[in-house]
């Protein structure tokens, strides 16, 4: 049998075989057909075409009872999963609105609690009192006695 014509493409009678499930090529010819099948679209269109009418096969058992119950627990386990931590928090928040009335939560510190700087500076100048009065006056002292007329020339 000629599996390939002059122009390449693959000849009716082995198409007929391929669809047919013949086994009339060596091992070399079905990987060449297979091969230009692969590449040649108007030969796989007319081994397709021969393949529509050809009996379609039937599994000895149905599947579609087991993958109904797949999809069916996959679907459940999807909801739980994604439920589940929306009533946690749910939960947690109740149990601290409710279950918190009788708790007593310690504030945490706030700027205005702490003395600023100025008022700092305030309490240590209190603090040193005359001291730092005087040595202050003496400074102003200090710079009182010059005079710019004293540098010229």
């Amino acid at each position: 049998m000629e599996v390939f014509l002059a122009d390449g493409h693959l000849s009716t009678q082995a198409i007929e075989a391929l669809a047919n499930g013949q086994d009339a090529f060596t091992e070399l010819e079905r990987l060449e057909a297979a091969e230009h099948l692969a590449f040649c679209n108007s030969c796989l269109q007319r081994y397709t075409g021969l393949l529509e009418s050809a009996p379609l096969l039937v599994p000895e058992r149905s599947c579609q009872k087991s993958i109904w119950t797949r999809i069916g627990m996959k679907t459940f386990q999807t909801l739980t999963s994604r439920y589940t931590a929306a009533a946690a928090a749910v939960a947690l928040a109740l149990t601290i609105l409710w279950g918190g009335e009788g708790a007593a939560f310690a504030r945490p510190a706030l700027p205005e609690d702490h003395p600023s700087v100025s008022q700092k500076l305030s309490g240590m100048t209190e603090d040193l009192g005359d001291s730092l009065r005087h040595a202050v006056a003496g400074w102003s002292d200090f710079f009182d006695g010059f005079r710019p007329s004293q540098f010229k020339e």
